[in-house]
């Protein structure tokens, strides 16, 4: 009997079920949104194809998707005011060289880049009118969709509205459901702003989640108190979706800490939480007044002023080192005691944080480092880490000195916190697991068959 075997391999990559990812941001790897797609769709190449229709400037890099749909926001404004339509299919295999030339130099300042720094509410209004009457529903975007004929659409939810048109537009025209997924708060108004501007976005803003979630098969919300107020708000099937990590590795914990305690903060330091730190690096300073005991070293993307330094860098206690790659800071985290998981304390920061659960503690868990947290106790993040007795959590500023005291008299906590944070991770974020489940949803919901949630 002869077999054609590379009948049966094409036979196979033919046989691939379509998922569409419509996202504001292109899928590159190294960035934070790219990171969390490669993350959850890693592991579905061999039975799964991908396209995405993205709105960031920059273009895609990644060994997951291969075909693209770009309305760039970079060219929004110029289409918009010449009164022309915009937006084109982007083929990574067809483009590979050219994109090689191209993928570094696309312009990551836009007028849509300032508008995401700056946050004044009159402006997403601005940009909303902008995108709202631009030429973006085209012929080429609807023949991308039809041609590719997605057996499932996965779309992130937003605060942006054009978002929430497109997944509209696709989900009529190819008359499929979509899976989504939140992160941040982008439906209740508990918020604090005397902005009108602030609570007439927030007012279309809602609307537009709950127009759009009439065509959710599913949502995945990151905690369960933001399940529990969504649910309550747009009765659709939901579950809790965790970021993960391999956590099968066998890891050796260190005996005693260093001398001085090493302690690393990692990640961006927006919604004030700079000022968290600067109260941590002023309880150091003190501390270390007789000598150090404690280190803090703040690794960060978030682009230091001389203000931040003078804040955050002292050069004796606390040390702002800017920014590096993932891997030079898993690198960092390896040789730390302790790393910190911040938030603001200030009143209209905790209310725009408070749902929101940073995949980076995942990262931390990961660590298999004794983990310190600093926020508000009414937070998602905190009241998991408290909940799992995964770290140290310190919901009073006015604490942070007393605990670092407890920790430096009885270092042994810090070996106890590790081992905690490693468990929790290995408990609740492993990578077989969690993904095995969210695979499972789309593979029932493509068969047509109902998965018990």
């Amino acid at each position: 009997m002869n077999l054609d075997l590379n009948g049966l391999v094409k036979s196979k990559y033919m046989s691939k079920k379509k998922i569409l990812i419509i996202s504001g941001e292109s899928w590159r790897d190294e960035s934070n949104g790219g990171n969390v797609l490669s993350n959850l769709f890693g592991s579905f190449t061999e039975d799964y194809e991908f396209a995405q229709i993205f709105t960031n400037p920059n273009l895609p890099s990644n060994k997951i998707c291969t075909k693209y749909f770009h309305i760039s926001e970079g060219e929004v404004v110029k289409a918009f005011l010449k009164n022309k339509p915009f937006g084109y299919e982007l083929n990574q295999k067809k483009e590979k060289e050219k994109r090689k030339n191209v993928i570094d130099k696309v312009p990551e300042t836009n007028m849509f880049s300032v508008i995401k720094k700056i946050k004044l509410p009159i402006l997403y209004t601005i940009q909303d009118f902008i995108w709202r009457f631009s030429k973006w529903k085209t012929p080429e975007l609807k023949n991308f969709i039809l041609d590719y004929n997605p057996d499932i659409i996965f779309a992130p939810m937003y605060y942006s509205l054009f978002l929430h048109r497109i997944d509209r537009y696709v989900a009529e025209l190819t008359h499929k459901k979509l899976i989504s997924y939140v992160s941040d708060d982008h439906l209740t108004f508990r918020h604090f702003s005397l902005s009108p501007f602030f609570w007439f976005n927030r007012f279309f803003l809602r609307k537009n989640v709950i127009a759009t979630s009439k065509y959710y098969s599913l949502l995945y919300t990151m905690t369960d108190e933001q399940m529990d107020e969504y649910q309550e708000i747009l009765k659709v099937p939901m579950k809790v979706l965790k970021k993960s990590a391999d956590f099968d590795k066998k890891i050796q914990f260190k005996k005693a800490p260093n001398k001085p305690i090493k302690m690393i903060y990692g990640g961006n330091l927006i919604y004030n939480r700079y000022k968290t730190l600067g109260f941590l690096a002023s309880v150091l300073r003190d501390i270390n007044k007789d000598g150090v005991k404690i280190e803090l070293d703040i690794y960060t993307q978030t682009p230091i002023s001389n203000r931040l330094k003078r804040i955050l860098h002292d050069g004796k206690s606390s040390f702002l080192k800017g920014k590096v790659s993932m891997r030079v800071l898993n690198e960092e985290y390896s040789k730390a005691d302790i790393v910190l998981h911040v938030e603001s304390f200030d009143l209209k920061q905790r209310l725009i944080t408070r749902l929101s659960f940073s995949t980076k503690i995942i990262d931390l868990f990961h660590s298999a480092k004794c983990i310190l947290a600093i926020c508000w106790e009414d937070s998602s993040p905190f009241r998991y880490l408290k909940k799992e007795d995964a770290a140290i959590c310190i919901s009073d500023v006015k604490k942070i000195k007393e605990e670092l005291l407890l920790l430096i008299n009885d270092p042994k906590k810090i070996k106890e916190y590790s081992l905690k944070s490693w468990e929790c991770g290995l408990r609740n974020h492993n990578f077989k697991e969690v993904n095995e489940d969210f695979k499972n949803y789309f593979d029932s919901n493509i068969k047509g068959t109902k998965q018990i949630l």
